[in-house]
């Protein structure tokens, strides 16, 4: 434990500005230059040095992404790629590799995985995933060190041991260890120093290359021991000896906020009133939260402002200090979200992050928590908030909800309510599927993967949707489609399949895999209210996670309205989500669905 202390003691007294910031001055400066066999070479030190840089600098990334392997990484960038960055890199790519490789590379690393060895990345494409993330601005590397990189492809491997290996077994991915934090690896970085070489860049990179095809003319000729790279019998490159703290893997227990005895309302009532305080400021959300849910005192964390506040368990502020903390939402930079206290020693705050159990230093303060005490780390950035959900305060994207490792954010809500459902219409079929709806609930939400607000919400959406889609099975065109489905597949040019034909009162094209394997349902059962009620939401529920994934297309769209905008993909009108031409406000059949929802009422048992 004594070590962590000294790596974030050292962390803590660099200023934010600094970022990736190393010593300013040098011990002893390193001779740049010597002859081997006729060959000038760089000086093994600083050799070693740029390679040691450049893997601590990935490793560094790997944790703030919260990833195990390079591997991961690769696949994450071939994601986030743009258009014109895949055009832009191409030119530096060929001071690496030659241009007709380019597009390979691009599908390799969208396939990269390190637990499939015929997909695991040699160091030559570990270096080019590196001069990626540097053009995509992702991490800080220079020019040589990428060079340092590339070269190593050239050495044998360290302790028998590739670069994604060893980068694999940093991370926590070969054992049960946990990842060093950011902080931890800027502190590792300081370690090593500054550039020590009297030599301008452009000559330590034509150095480096030079080194390259030196090592790839003698490559039998060169050995490892230990951290040094031998060329003949001379030391090309003399690795720094890494000193890092230490990585055992500490978990603690789920622990749920204590919730108070609150009143039972209506799901409309209660989600109305949720979305309204969804949209406040962080700070009022959570505070909300504890004086009308939450049982127990907290404490809140601003990291912008240096900041611990502590509060009762009404929400009212008791007091405030001052905190030592480091910039980053990032979960392993000690980011936003929900934790618990687990101790305190020499200054330094341990927590518990709520997504992964990990206990991990946070910040320090000379102020004392309380045992088991919740603490709130509010975001530095507007892409995360705190939200009400499923009674429980959780912590997400700010736009909808998305699962994304490299954050705090809250685990999926197993918990779940028994409701009664009650439509206020004078209709047999719309109150046995009303009916439906409430006895499969428990069933559903674990067939689904749904937590209680959604399938509540879902629910209101699969009765609301009967309205502009079939007048809730009275429209005379339904009843003439479900007499003869023949002739619809006829008229439509699928001779006499009827697979493609939209059935029953919400007339969906699909039931999900998992409906028909649970209820041994059919298409043609969806006349029946039961099927149809079932089979609706699980589709609607189908549509939610893609509406979900979708939704950063269209700049209105929220956690709070995905509801409205969930026809456009119940009618496979994707392209309106798109190209943000989707208006739910004046759409005539939302509004039906609308009107519709108002003559449900959902009540928790």
């Amino acid at each position: 434990m004594r070590r962590c202390f000294v790596f974030l003691f050292g962390l803590l007294m660099i200023s934010p500005a600094s970022g990736l910031a190393v010593a300013d001055v040098c011990a002893k400066p390193i001779v740049s230059i010597r002859d081997i066999q006729d060959e000038e070479i760089l000086h093994p030190q600083l050799t070693g040095t740029l390679y040691q840089r450049a893997f601590l600098k990935l490793a560094q990334r790997l944790s703030l992404e919260n990833l195990n392997t390079v591997e991961s990484y690769a696949h994450t960038l071939s994601l986030r790629l743009t258009k014109e960055q895949t055009e832009s890199f191409k030119a530096e790519y060929t001071r690496f590799a030659q241009a007709e490789t380019y597009e390979a590379f691009l599908q390799i690393i969208k396939k990269a995985d390190y637990w499939k060895s015929s997909l695991r990345l040699p160091n030559a494409y570990v270096a080019l995933v590196a001069a990626l993330a540097r053009h995509m601005g992702e991490i800080h590397l220079n020019t040589a060190e990428i060079e340092a990189l590339w070269i190593s492809q050239n050495w044998p491997a360290q302790e028998g041991q590739s670069l994604t290996r060893q980068l694999a077994q940093l991370s926590g991915a070969l054992d049960k260890r946990r990842h060093l934090t950011v902080a931890e690896y800027t502190v590792s970085l300081r370690a090593l120093g500054k550039d020590c070489a009297n030599i301008t860049q452009e000559t330590l990179q034509k150095k480096l290359r030079e080194d390259f095809w030196l090592t790839l003319r003698n490559k039998q000729a060169t050995r490892a021991v230990g951290t040094k790279v031998f060329l003949n019998q001379d030391v090309l490159a003399d690795i720094p000896a890494l000193r890092l703290p230490d990585q055992k893997l500490r978990l603690g227990e789920p622990r749920p906020v204590t919730l108070k005895t609150y009143t039972n309302e209506d799901f409309r009532t209660y989600i109305n009133k949720r979305h309204d305080i969804n949209r406040r400021d962080n700070l009022e959300v959570i505070r909300f939260f504890h004086t009308h849910y939450g049982d127990a005192p907290f404490a809140v964390v601003n990291k912008k402002a240096k900041l611990i506040q502590f509060f009762r368990v009404d929400g009212q502020e008791l007091s405030r200090n001052a905190i030592e903390t480091y910039p980053g939402d990032e979960l392993n930079s000690g980011g936003a979200g929900i934790y618990h206290f687990t101790s305190q020693q020499d200054g330094f705050v341990f927590l518990q992050a709520e997504r992964d159990l990990q206990i991990r230093a946070a910040f320090k303060t000379n102020a004392s928590l309380s045992r088991d005490m919740i603490v709130y780390v509010l975001p530095e950035t507007a892409d995360h908030r705190f939200r009400i959900r499923n009674h429980r305060l959780t912590f997400g994207a700010a736009k909808v909800f998305r699962n994304r490792l490299a954050y705090n954010y809250s685990p999926m809500n197993r918990e779940f309510k028994t409701v009664k459902i009650k439509v206020d219409i004078d209709d047999n079929f719309a109150k046995i599927y009303a009916q439906a709806l409430q006895d499969e609930k428990t069933t559903l939400m674990g067939l689904l993967n749904i937590e209680d607000d959604e399938y509540n919400m879902l629910a209101e959406f699969a009765f609301g949707v009967m309205s502009p889609e079939t007048n809730f099975g009275k429209n005379w065109k339904y009843r003439l489609k479900e007499l003869a489905p023949v002739a619809i597949a006829l008229l439509k040019g699928n001779g006499l399949d009827t697979d493609e034909n939209s059935r029953g009162p919400t007339q969906i094209k699909r039931i999900p895999q998992v409906i028909i394997e649970k209820y041994k349902m059919e298409k043609s059962d969806l006349k029946d209210p039961k099927s149809a009620a079932i089979a609706t939401l699980a589709f609607s529920a189908d549509l939610l996670k893609d509406l979900r994934n979708v939704a950063w297309q269209h700049p209105d769209i929220i956690e709070e309205n995905l509801q409205d905008y969930l026809y456009y993909l119940y009618q496979g009108r994707r392209w309106e989500i798109r190209d943000a031409t989707a208006t739910p406000d004046k759409n005539a059949s939302i509004k039906k669905i609308k009107q519709a929802v108002l003559l449900m009422t959902i009540q928790n048992n």
